[in-house]
């Protein structure tokens, strides 16, 4: 499945709004749902994307980060959570940052819950202008023109956002997931990943990395337990 099928598909059925509403309430018992993704099969060399635009600040081509294998085969930057859970602890809603860094975005792959104040920030002395979109719609699209200039915004909507440059930095590109419960994570640069807290019950979890695609295992967690729910992308 291509990349922007993958983009359609999981922001429209899994990360959406749902009629699966989630309701915070006590949790007794909670269980652990951790383990690692790992890539099987041989690597393949790294591709370097082209700079075509301001060489002087962006240099002459960046590393292509869609697909980061530790040498352990851990996957790094894979979307992990739990499909339609309808109760469970309370969200946590913070801060998040998204850096333009040497022309390129730092985070390449975050998650958080819906209501966390974004912080976007340039730290080249080029104008970028960071493009935040759904698939039919824009989250953030500001110019940024200056260097060290930063702009904040309350993120009110769920869902899987693509980010790009639209100052001819083409290259550029990220992913924000949006949640609106808790049971979400990003895996390590070793490809680790733990959701804590879980009510006991049975579960799909969701994997989703840019490159790979998206797979579903069936979890079932006891109170107080811990579920390996490691998983391989070939």
């Amino acid at each position: 499945m291509k990349t922007s099928t993958l983009f359609l598909s999981l922001a429209i059925t899994c990360l959406g709004a749902s009629a699966w509403a989630y309701t915070p309430a006590p949790v007794t018992g909670g269980g652990t749902i951790s383990g690692t993704i790992r890539f099987t099969g041989a690597v393949p060399a790294a591709p370097r994307l082209a700079v075509t635009k301001d060489p002087q600040v962006c240099g002459s081509d960046k590393a292509d980060e869609s697909l980061v294998v530790a040498p352990s085969k851990g996957l790094a930057n894979a979307i992990v959570f739990l499909d339609k859970i309808d109760h469970g602890k309370p969200l946590t809603v913070g801060k998040a940052e998204l850096d333009n860094t040497t022309c390129r975005y730092e985070p390449h792959v975050q998650a958080f819950a819906v209501g966390t104040e974004l912080h976007v920030k340039n730290n080249d002395a080029v104008l970028h202008n960071t493009h935040i979109r759904l698939p039919t719609s824009d989250v953030f699209n500001y110019a940024l023109p200056e260097k060290g200039q930063a702009i904040s915004k309350k993120v009110t909507r769920t869902g899987l956002m693509k980010v790009g440059c639209d100052a001819g930095h083409t290259w550029m590109n990220a992913w924000i997931a949006v949640f609106d419960h808790p049971y979400f994570a990003v895996t390590d640069k070793e490809g680790h990943f733990a959701l804590h807290d879980v009510p006991p019950g049975e579960y799909a979890l969701l994997y989703w990395h840019e490159k790979l695609g998206k797979a579903t295992q069936k979890v079932t967690v006891a109170a107080g337990g811990t579920v390996d729910a490691s998983h391989a992308f070939k």
